[in-house]
């Protein structure tokens, strides 16, 4: 009779936890896995009707998203897609490499005929209202302390939100890290939308320089990394070496997006007197030690004191700015007329700098690749660069580049002096670079971004959507081992989540100036 007593207790058990299970699945807390984690690995007829059967589930507001979903997958046809791009800072008035990447792509997203609509924050007057065709959302932001080049945003006002729920896109491409990216990640869950992340700036490396001072800065920023990315569809790094460390970190579904440059701009036959002038205006015979991008103080611009010191005969031009420029004038003040900053450089001017100078110098351990280098390479310049971040995924030591250990400075001007003082190293390093950068063109970038990366975010997250809406096992999703491993890994996401928005509160303590690459 005691069993039979507690049979309608056992029931009401077992309802409840199914009710309390679905809800929790629906929200994501329980993010389910083994499915999802293999979605690429299955027969590509497998995951077609995987996605035929979530777009068939899919319901209002953005329902659209699923639509023609199958007809997109590899193997088929690949039509033209939306795409949602959500970008901080703006890559239209902020000047940096990561800014050119985007404008790029968009350029051969209109030649592939996809549609797009761009939402980032800008509070200069100049910012555009359209690019190549395709409208942006200007957004209002904030500068971020200490870094007044950055214009940042949260979406406080859900303009991006809006934009995207009217714009009913296929998917949703944010740019990480930062505070847009954690709206992205908010509009991308509430509207159901494939979600892929690009990471653009090493913030581990920022944070362990910037705010030391911080309890476990390091440690912090890689569980705010792991908060933001938990939820994307595909994190894209920009080299092997972030993916990596993406993984080691038990980040999932990274992938690496190329990058690419336009060879017929940056190129050897740029080369030209005048231009010599404008590099160093006092010593245009001399040898021109050159660096092009950010002015900042984690690009470690004073190791290449050490060279001019060695060599008498070299000078240093820095195209560029940044928020370390002023201090930076200063540290090579004793080395006079020697050292030219030449600002910044854009087009045509640009590309003669390069093919002009006789060498590229890249000092910095923070770059997630080093677009600059690529460039330099194409223009037909030796290179010698920091050991570090992604810069080793395009310099091959003692073929196209030579590599030193960071922060090494008499090991660095040593690696200068021998380029310098070696002809045929020169045209061997130059002749291999050349020829190295050409494998690297903004078309094929963009279309393996669009046809790898986009549509695998596409099949994950209709895997995923099928996956929930099939429902679980009730109360033994609780008590059986795999499914107990997912929700404890869930719960401490969601923490971390949580936590990275108090986390975010330390940007508005005086730092010392963050960037983003």
């Amino acid at each position: 009779m005691r069993r039979l007593s507690d049979a309608p207790r056992l029931l009401v058990l077992l309802a409840l936890a199914r009710a309390f299970h679905r809800p929790l699945r629906s929200r994501n807390w329980l993010r389910p896995g083994a499915q999802a984690d293999s979605i690429d690995k299955k027969p590509r007829r497998n995951v077609a009707k995987a996605a035929q059967r979530a777009a068939s589930t899919i319901r209002g507001g953005v329902g659209d998203v699923a639509k023609g979903v199958a007809n997109r997958l590899p193997g088929r046809r690949k039509g033209p897609l939306r795409i949602a791009l959500l970008v901080e800072p703006t890559p239209f008035t902020h000047v940096s490499g990561y800014a050119n990447r985007f404008k790029e792509q968009l350029k051969y997203l209109k030649e592939f005929g996809d549609e797009v609509a761009v939402a980032t924050p800008d509070d200069k007057p100049e910012a555009p209202d359209e690019f190549m065709g395709y409208p942006i959302t200007t957004l209002e932001g904030f500068r971020f302390p200490l870094y007044a080049h950055l214009c940042l945003t949260g979406d406080f006002k859900g303009e991006a939100r809006r934009m995207v729920e009217r714009f009913k896109p296929d998917v949703i491409h944010a740019s990480s890290p930062g505070f847009f990216a954690l709206a992205a990640t908010g509009i991308a869950k509430a509207l159901d939308v494939p979600l892929v992340l690009s990471y653009h700036t090493h913030l581990p490396v920022y944070a362990e320089r910037y705010a030391s001072w911080l309890p476990f800065s390091r440690s912090s920023a890689w569980l705010a990394i792991k908060a933001a990315h938990a939820f994307a569809d595909v994190t894209l790094v920009t080299s092997p070496q972030i993916m990596d460390e993406f993984k080691q970190h038990h980040i999932r579904n990274v992938k690496v997006w190329q990058k690419g440059i336009d060879v017929d701009i940056f190129n050897p036959e740029f080369r030209d007197a005048a231009t010599r002038n404008v590099l160093a205006p006092k010593n245009p015979s001399k040898t021109i030690l050159l660096y092009v991008g950010r002015i900042s103080v984690e690009k470690r611009l004073e190791d290449v004191a050490e060279v001019l010191r060695a060599r008498p005969e070299t000078v240093f031009s820095i195209v560029g700015g940044g928020p370390h420029e002023a201090e930076l004038r200063k540290f090579f003040a004793e080395f006079g007329d020697r050292v030219h900053f030449v600002g910044v450089l854009r087009g045509e001017a640009l590309s003669k700098a390069y093919a002009s100078a006789d060498m590229f110098v890249m000092p910095s351990d923070s770059e997630t690749l080093g677009f600059v280098v690529i460039e330099a390479m194409a223009s037909g310049l030796p290179i010698v660069a920091a050991d570090a971040g992604g810069i080793p995924s395009i310099v091959d030591h003692e073929s196209n580049g030579i590599l030193v250990k960071p922060g090494d400075t008499k090991a660095f001007a040593a690696a200068c002096g021998r380029v310098l003082d070696d002809a045929g190293m020169r045209e061997r390093l130059t002749t291999r670079g050349r020829s190295d950068a050409e494998g690297w063109s903004w078309r094929a970038a963009t279309k393996n971004l669009r046809e790898e990366h986009y549509y695998s975010a596409i099949r994950r997250h209709a895997a995923l959507k099928r996956e929930r809406d099939n429902g679980g096992a009730g109360i033994l999703s609780y008590i059986w081992p795999r499914r107990m491993r997912l929700w404890t890994g869930q719960l401490r996401r969601y923490f971390s989540f949580v936590f990275l928005k108090f986390y975010a509160l330390a940007a508005w303590v005086p730092l010392r100036g963050m960037s983003a690459g």
